[in-house]
């Protein structure tokens, strides 16, 4: 036998039994045909002492019957179901393998449907099928050894499920004998300002973090976290979190020019960072933040929580079908005319300029659709109406791939008519999303009628796809815009810390960005010149 390959869930069969005493783990997934006697009873012996066996795909149904082998992995019963749409449900969200994962996930197989599992198992993911609950996954203990059973992943689709290889990934440390209790990351927030309730109250709702503490000068602001969250302690100064032991995990959720140096004080103290974007102001903060962390082998991410907005997830799913084709160009924008705020946000020399406020998530959406290299930035400025702030009143910036690919984003509180907030041009097809005007009407007590008129960015835009034909003839499909998934940010940071998977924002990818709103603002200094830039 051998233990799963990279990339890969089959396992070979070895002419030398022995050879599954040198494995922590067994992976089988039914391809490789019956074992042979001495095989199975290898195998059992191995798992019986401790050993891990993770059993996917056409396996079980192909070893129930085995002599010693469905003793291991218990006797179940099924029968196979044609090909169709399944709909994976996780049945037990507190063991180790399902915690914080998307409580469902959809694909296509067809697959060995089991009506009976072993009565010690524990049932993770299981379907509904003809009104009863299926099982898709279990697992059980057979002597000192742990055990995990799907009869998912016998396609190549389900294998490549984002959800179905965590579930793997999972069952890999499950089995190999990962321990299944842990402790609560205890969080601290440093800055409790309008996004302080939501980070509270993911937080709060994410197994595996804990609401502990949040620091901020203003008492007013105290008083309402204590309020949100009761069991929250506070404080005033930032060294009272540096030097508390407790905290496990920071979020630096102050004006954008401090994030660099309070960032680094806490990496210093050997905690976790988790940034509000934009991630700092200059690459260099980014690069000593980066260095700093890796040798204190700690976290550091930046909450891009726009990354969830179900109109970018939308269309990375159209990008990821290749639907439009290779993509070449991409445009958006975001703004109004309005007067824009009079806090922090507005004043450059605090928030970097305008290209670090709603850049920060559009530059992140645009760097993220095209992969390649940056090697050109161009950006200009207006300074024309709002002269008691220090932001410019429009802003617009251009880049350049390294293969040729185009992308503009522009932020304008001086447009009294809006452009799409998406305009994206492939080889095949684009995509285009028209901002919606919202109203909100309620009535007064009197029993007038109230409208609010919704600024755009709180409601989501009408979203289409145009597609070419042979003779000219253009496609237009509206597309209805997935659910954006609940606290998607706060899970993936939980699950780095405790089960060591991928950050959904590597700081690297955060650095990106900074390189090219620097070089945005350096352009901008000298007249919109062009600026080179490799990242």
């Amino acid at each position: 036998m051998a233990v799963k390959m990279k990339d890969s869930f089959c396992v070979s069969c070895n002419d030398e039994p022995s050879a599954v005493d040198k494995q922590r783990i067994i992976v089988l997934n039914g391809d490789m045909g019956l074992l042979s006697t001495e095989q199975e009873q290898h195998l059992c012996m191995f798992v019986e002492r401790g050993g891990g066996l993770v059993c996917l795909g056409n396996a079980v149904e192909a070893y129930r019957e085995s002599d010693l082998l469905a003793e291991v992995i218990g006797h179940v019963h099924g029968r196979y179901v044609p090909s169709s749409e399944i709909i994976a449900h996780v049945a037990a969200p507190d063991h180790y393998i399902t915690r914080r994962v998307d409580p469902s996930f959809a694909f296509r197989e067809s697959i060995y449907l089991l009506d009976i599992t072993p009565a010690d198992a524990t049932v993770l993911w299981h379907t509904s099928w003809h009104y009863i609950l299926c099982p898709l996954a279990y697992t059980r203990t057979y002597g000192r050894g742990r055990v995990f059973c799907t009869t998912l992943g016998s396609s190549p689709e389900a294998q490549s499920h984002p959800v179905f290889q965590q579930m793997m990934a999972r069952a890999m440390q499950y089995v190999a004998g990962a321990e299944v209790e842990e402790r609560p990351a205890r969080v601290a927030m440093i800055g409790y300002g309008a996004i302080g309730f939501e980070h509270g109250s993911a937080i709060s709702n994410v197994p595996g973090l804990e609401y502990s503490l949040v620091c901020d000068r203003n008492q007013q602001r105290l008083a309402q976290a204590v309020k949100a969250f009761p069991a929250v302690r506070t404080c005033t100064n930032v060294a009272q979190v540096v030097e508390d032991t407790d905290i496990d995990v920071v979020i630096v959720s102050t004006p954008p020019n401090t994030h660099a140096d309070i960032s680094m004080q806490l990496l210093r103290a050997g905690k976790h960072v988790v940034n509000e974007k934009p991630f700092c102001l200059t690459s260099s903060e980014a690069d000593a933040m980066i260095e700093l962390a890796r040798e204190q082998r700690l976290a550091l991410t930046v909450y891009q929580g726009r990354r969830w907005d179900p109109d970018y997830l939308a269309i990375q799913e159209v990008l990821k079908r290749n639907i439009i084709g290779d993509v070449f160009y991409i445009e958006t924008f975001i703004g109004g005319y309005r007067h824009p705020c009079d806090y922090w946000h507005s004043h450059e020399p605090i928030s970097g300029g305008i290209f670090y406020d709603w850049g920060s998530h559009y530059l992140d959406w645009i760097l993220n659709l095209i992969a390649d290299p940056v090697v050109s930035v161009r950006a200009v400025e207006h300074k024309r109406v709002w002269h008691d702030v220090t932001n410019a009143d429009q802003a617009s910036v251009h880049l350049r791939f390294a293969a040729g690919q185009e992308a503009e984003f522009m932020h304008s509180d001086i447009a009294a008519v809006m452009k799409p907030k998406w305009y994206i041009l492939g080889e095949s097809g684009a995509i285009v999303g028209h901002w919606r005007q919202e109203i909100v009407k309620t009535r007064r007590w009197s029993g007038d009628l109230v409208e609010e008129r919704l600024a755009p960015s709180e409601a989501l835009p009408n979203l289409s796809v145009f597609t070419r034909e042979m003779g000219d003839i253009i496609h237009e499909q509206h597309l209805m815009l997935p659910a954006a998934p609940l606290y998607a940010f706060h899970r993936n940071l939980a699950n780095h810390l405790h089960n060591d998977e991928p950050l959904a924002v590597p700081p690297e990818e955060a650095r990106r960005n900074i390189i090219v709103m620097e070089a945005a603002r350096r352009s901008v200094e000298r007249g919109g010149e062009i600026i080179a830039v490799t990242c």
